[in-house]
């Protein structure tokens, strides 16, 4: 008896805890497979591809997952198990994909503009190879490989050193201003007793100053008519305290007559510009136009003394009052100087502002300056 009320609570309660299960297990089973047919009719009904978000996607793998795979083959009807197990690698992938906090793209980052413009500079500037820009940028606290500015130098099209594209025609006449003299000839129609007759003109012009040294007219530029301009030139350097070393002009034949030899002989070397490329010597081009424009072209002159003094006046009008634009609006011969021209004349105000003119032939060319208190 005591045996029997002993072993009366394993036997009791089996039978109805078993029995329980067994409905639940049922009830579960008959739902599962009510759910599963009524998938494959509702997918039956839908025409084409079933689209999922990613959010439908992420709980469609995290319920599946949690079956196993060979339970999830048994259920899953929507899609295949081979497709949920790719939504599982694809959301392994975006946990560790950090492609939205990136400043830049792959690779390593690009040279700043500011450096590559520097290093295209540097190239254009000079005649230096890799190496050498690289020392220079090391100078100024940049850092940068060879390999690095061949790439810069390829992609903005400059080609490597030594001899990258030479010497431009510009710069050949800014590093050589000082001691670069231009010349050229011109024409003028001037009245004589025998009708109008062409005069040659022959001047001069010092490229750093803008000064014309000589401007001299004759109607017959012979040979030893331009050899003595050519002397008269160099006294005239000498007392404008210019060497000449390089003598630019044309290719007219009348300059290379004794013109060029006398030079020549004064260890000055002449340049000669390319055939029909007046560009090449523009500032004396410039100041044709400015003689005949300014001056010239006003004039009936009468003889060869009219034309002489109108250029004589023109040149001291010009070197001496005239401010150039080539040389930042200041005078030539105060240029030569060193004097600046200044905005305001040992401060005097707006208001007490006394300005006098300076005319010369006849008032053709003014020259304005302030009076003296």
């Amino acid at each position: 008896m005591e045996n029997a009320v002993e072993r009366g609570p394993d036997w009791a309660g089996l039978p109805v805890i078993a029995t329980v299960a067994r409905l639940l297990c049922r009830e579960l089973t008959l739902q599962n497979e009510y759910l599963r047919l009524e998938n494959r009719t509702l997918k039956g009904k839908i025409p084409g591809r079933i689209r999922f978000t990613d959010d439908e996607r992420r709980s469609l793998t995290e319920a599946a997952l949690a079956m196993g795979r060979s339970l999830m083959r048994e259920v899953a009807s929507i899609v295949k198990p081979e497709t949920i197990l790719a939504w599982q690698r694809r959301l392994e992938r975006d946990k560790w994909d950090y492609s939205a906090r990136r400043t830049r793209g792959p690779g390593r980052p690009r040279t700043p503009g500011e450096i590559e413009a520097l290093v295209c500079r540097l190239a254009r500037e000079n005649a230096w190879g890799y190496q050498r820009i690289r020392g220079e940028l090391l100078k100024l606290g940049v850092t940068r490989s060879k390999g690095c500015i061949a790439d810069i130098l390829r992609r903005n099209g400059l080609p490597p050193s030594p001899q990258r594209h030479g010497l431009t025609w510009q710069q050949f006449l800014s590093r050589h201003a000082e001691v670069m003299l231009c010349a050229d000839l011109f024409t003028k129609e001037v009245w004589t007793l025998c009708g109008l007759r062409t005069a040659y003109v022959l001047f001069v012009l010092h490229l750093h100053t803008r000064r014309i040294v000589l401007a001299e007219a004759t109607f017959s530029p012979h040979g030893q008519w331009m050899g003595q301009m050519a002397r008269n030139l160099l006294m005239a350097c000498e007392d404008f305290g210019v060497t000449p070393r390089f003598v630019l002009h044309d290719r007219d034949k009348l300059l290379a007559w004794d013109f060029d030899a006398v030079l020549t002989t004064a260890q000055a070397r002449i340049v000669k510009t390319p055939f029909r490329a007046p560009d090449a010597n523009a500032h004396a081009e410039r100041w044709v136009s400015s003689v005949t424009g300014e001056c010239l072209d006003h004039l009936i002159l009468f003889g060869m003394s009219s034309l002489q003094r109108a250029l004589r006046i023109y040149r001291d009008f010009f070197n001496g009052h005239r401010p150039h634009q080539g040389i930042d609006n200041q005078v030539p011969e105060r240029r030569a100087t060193g004097e600046m021209l200044r905005d305001r004349a040992d401060g005097t105000p707006d208001e007490d502002l006394a300005v006098e003119c300076e005319q010369f032939l006849g008032g053709l060319l003014n020259s304005y300056y302030r009076k003296a208190a």
